[in-house]
């Protein structure tokens, strides 16, 4: 049975590439994600091993704050690299920076994107513990000299000799160009950018006079490293709060930060391409539905002539087998591309993955096909059993059909679903967990699915009343034609309903933040101009700026707005930092209790919802630590709304810290009778003509902040590409397998007179009409679901759900456009039935 089984597959041979198809697309999107996962894994494990080959040692501050993305330490003080050279067994020591420093081009942009790697100043020295080795040119000396990573010189067209301006936390200033470096063996990290400088420069323009980051320490192979680690600790005074690590653990832990950072990306994609897998698991139902019922004659010969209803199931799931082992092999192999393709794409947003090479885990191997052929079995149970089920006189009909069985079952089940999946909704829209919101909507999901043939047909007669209208006799049988098996409709309409629900919730949601950022800072922003960056949390537009901008002549107001992570409580949230002395009229909290403009260094004010929460009310005490470890007590000054962060505090806070501070936003109002341009040109003056933030007018920047949703918007369309690439094949397939099915029909038609333009158009329209189906009943449910989610999020801010109706009628534009596209073969295929060997067909 195996062997018969084995060749009727091999038989096949175009409908077997066509049902590996759907596996083939699914499982190359993740072959390519754990391919690249692995690469970038491996790479930077030795990337950082060759790079801390010669470290032995490694002290940092003891005090930190985790942002979630990492920690951010408090600097160390220059003195300790005196006690950490007097060690017994330390033959070298220098310090080290991985401060905030942006390198500006030759035309005065920025090198770096805003969004892509970090940009950093750091210290190059001569000392044999340093990271950095000179490609070409010295080291830099003095206050004016600067060295750069090879990578960013390039970038910039810089050599030796040339200035280049550099902005940093003192502000903006231009340097020498004495030298140029590389990190290890590669021209520069992740693609990040340095701007290099000695110790005493380094401190002091990227961070404060007398500190650095840390120092790392070689050993002079007299003590082992764990040994050299507990002699330098017991060598620091307590009061240093220092803390020293071996060479292997700020390995590890330096490695793991940037897997973490990267792994969001790639837990991203991989959660993607499970969508594209689930998709691809209704396409390949389907197929095997279709054929099952196609093969009744087949199936009842052999149940006839003595197989039993287990070997002819079991001969449909050996089918499966192999499909599911060849579609999973080579889309393992495709994955090898497709993740070519995803290093390409960081590299070109300047994300630079150091390697020449792929790393292929044998596992990698092995799990990837065994889900590729796991989904393809399970997918294909279902129709092995029915095909099991077939009686022996079915072998005298003609042809056999996928008919709905048990209708009413269908609908009762698929409400439940539908019904628990709304208890779940609701439980979310009254304060569950998100957990709880995505159980809901799974149900609500697969309710919407189950049911689906029950509403396939009269969905699919009145979407079609307009064609048959429009094509009179041709468009009515592509209606009757779409009508007349309602569950294979829907099948074939599911994975385009999953698709445009998904895009459909994404592209509610992102309208909605994009309004809820327009209100918010249309209610905060009152001034003419704004200089902004878009740092995430690092560096920014340097407070000595701020200051310049506010004493400009053209400048009647202006007052400065960052973000820095702290500890409040016990939290360490990014906490937003003002100036309430500049503040007022120009930048306003929404305020519930209190006053902005009477903020101290000694208060805080507190969100609303975040006071409730912490059952903090105005006079209650909260203790705040910065990352330099200084810890106060403050006192709750009032509560706010509607604004970024859940905390805020005066900038006055941070006088004597030595946590660096920048400003994310500058708000600026101009000084009357002063022209707008006048006062944009003075301003850019000292900002964004040296490289520093984006001068807009307030329409522009407010304009400019919500349009950064679009990107994620954008990467969301880009991964739901491939779900929508495998729907349409899911249609084309069953378009063919119909086509086939209805040949001796389609002979018919063709000899009573039907010409092939017509034969085209009454599958192509069956196609429209299927896939629109789907975009209907997804839009609904997308809409729905983008409901849900906004007003479960009240609490992070959100306050109204905004329907994008242009967008959704684009995506209903789509569909259309999909069906077209996806019937062109099978129309095709359908204009080369002869007529005479159609008819004689049985």
């Amino acid at each position: 049975m195996f062997r018969l089984s084995l060749k009727m597959t091999l038989a096949r041979k175009g409908r077997l590439l066509l049902t590996s198809l759907a596996i083939i697309l699914g499982t190359s999107f993740l072959s390519g994600t754990t391919i690249f996962s692995d690469t970038i894994n491996s790479t930077f494990d030795r990337l950082f091993t060759d790079v801390f080959r010669d470290v032995d040692a490694y002290v940092r501050s003891t005090d930190s704050v985790d942002t979630g993305f990492g920690e951010q330490r408090a600097p160390s003080p220059i003195e300790a690299l005196d006690i950490i050279l007097g060690v017994d067994g330390v033959s070298a020591a220098v310090g080290d920076m991985q401060s905030y420093a942006r390198v500006v081009g030759k035309d005065g942009e920025p090198l770096g994107e805003d969004q892509g790697p970090p940009t950093f100043g750091g210290i190059a020295s001569e000392s044999v513990a340093g990271l950095w080795n000179v490609d070409s040119g010295r080291l830099p000396v003095g206050s004016g000299e600067v060295m750069l990573d090879r990578a960013t010189a390039e970038a910039g067209k810089f050599v030796v000799g040339d200035k280049v301006r550099v902005n940093a936390l003192s502000g903006s200033r231009e340097f020498t160009l004495v030298g140029v470096a590389n990190y290890g063996d590669i021209s520069s990290p992740g693609g990040a950018t340095f701007a290099l400088f000695d110790q005493p420069t380094a401190s002091e323009f990227l961070l404060k006079p007398g500190f650095v980051d840390a120092f790392l320490v070689q050993g002079d192979g007299t003590l082992s490293d764990e040994e050299l680690a507990e002699a330098i600790d017991a060598a620091l005074p307590k009061s240093a709060k220092l803390e020293t690590l071996t060479g292997a653990e700020i390995t590890e832990e330096t490695t793991s930060q940037i897997k973490t950072v990267l792994g969001f990306f790639t837990a991203f994609l991989t959660a993607f391409s499970f969508i594209a897998l689930g998709i691809g698991c209704f396409v390949i139902y389907n197929v095997f539905s279709i054929t099952a019922a196609q093969r009744q004659r087949e199936s009842a010969l052999l149940r006839a002539i003595g197989a039993s209803r287990r070997q002819v199931t079991i001969s449909l799931l050996v089918e499966a087998l192999i499909v599911g082992l060849l579609g999973s092999i080579i889309g393992f192999v495709s994955g090898i591309g497709l993740s070519r393709l995803l290093s390409a794409l960081l590299n070109a947003v300047g994300l630079e993955i150091p390697t020449t090479g792929l790393t292929i885990a044998t596992n990698a191997v092995t799990r990837i096909v065994l889900i590729g052929t796991i989904i393809t079995v399970l997918s294909a149970i279902l129709p092995a059993l029915r095909s099991g089920r077939v009686p022996p006189l079915a072998a005298m009909r003609d042809t056999a059909l996928d008919t709905v069985p048990k209708l009413g079952r269908r609908i009762v089940v698929g409400l439940i679903l539908i019904a628990l999946g709304a208890i779940g909704l609701l439980a979310a829209l009254n304060g569950a967990r998100v957990a709880i919101l995505g159980l809901g909507v799974l149900g609500v999901f697969a309710g919407v699915l189950v049911i689906g043939p029950a509403i396939s047909k009269p969905v699919a007669m009145l979407l079609g009343k307009p064609v048959a209208g429009l094509r009179g006799v041709t468009g009515s049988m592509s209606r009757q034609n779409a009508a007349r098996n309602p569950k294979r409709t829907a099948r074939t309409a599911a994975p385009v309903l999953i698709g445009v629900a998904l895009v459909t919730a994404f592209t509610a949601l992102a309208a909605s933040v994009k309004n809820e950022i327009r209100e918010t800072i249309g209610a905060s922003f009152r001034g003419d101009f704004a200089l902004s960056v878009n740092s995430r949390g690092f560096g920014g537009i340097p407070t000595s700026v701020t200051d310049k901008i506010k004493d400009l002549p053209e400048v009647d107001q202006a007052t400065g707005v960052g973000f820095i992570a702290a500890k409040v409580g016990d939290e360490s949230p990014f906490i937003l930092v003002f100036d309430p002395k500049t503040a007022g009229g120009l930048y306003e909290f929404e305020m519930i209790e209190g006053a902005q403009t009477d903020l101290g260094d000694d208060e805080i004010l507190v969100e609303t919802d975040k006071a409730i929460e912490k059952n903090l009310v105005v006079g209650s005490s909260v203790q705040i630590t910065l990352i330099d470890g200084s810890s106060k007590q403050l006192k709750v000054a009032g509560t706010y709304k509607n604004a970024y962060g859940n905390y805020a505090v005066s900038r006055e806070l941070f006088a004597d810290s030595t946590s660096p501070l920048f400003d994310s936003f500058v708000y600026i109002r101009v000084a009357s009778g002063v022209d707008d341009d006048a006062a944009q040109k003075a301003i850019s003056t000292v900002s964004s003509d040296l490289g520093i933030g984006t001068l807009e007018s307030r329409d522009a920047y407010i304009d400019s902040q919500a349009a950064q949703v679009d990107q994620f918007l954008a990467l969301i369309y880009g991964l739901l590409f491939l779900s929508v690439i495998i729907a349409i094949v899911g249609i084309i397939i069953t378009l063919l397998l119909s086509v086939f099915e209805r040949k001796r029909e389609i002979g018919l038609l063709r000899a009573v007179g039907m010409t092939r333009s017509q034969v085209r158009m009454m599958v192509r329209w069956e196609s429209v009409i299927t896939s629109l189906f789907g975009a209907v009943t997804g839009v609904v449910l997308g809409i729905l679901t983008g409901i849900v989610i906004v007003v479960s999020l009240n609490d992070a801010g959100f306050s109204a759900f905004t329907l994008p109706i242009a967008n959704t009628v684009t995506i209903l534009i789509g569909a259309f456009i999909i069906g077209v596209v996806a019937a062109v073969f099978p129309a095709w295929r359908a204009t080369r039935t002869e007529i005479i060997s159609a008819i004689a067909s049985a």
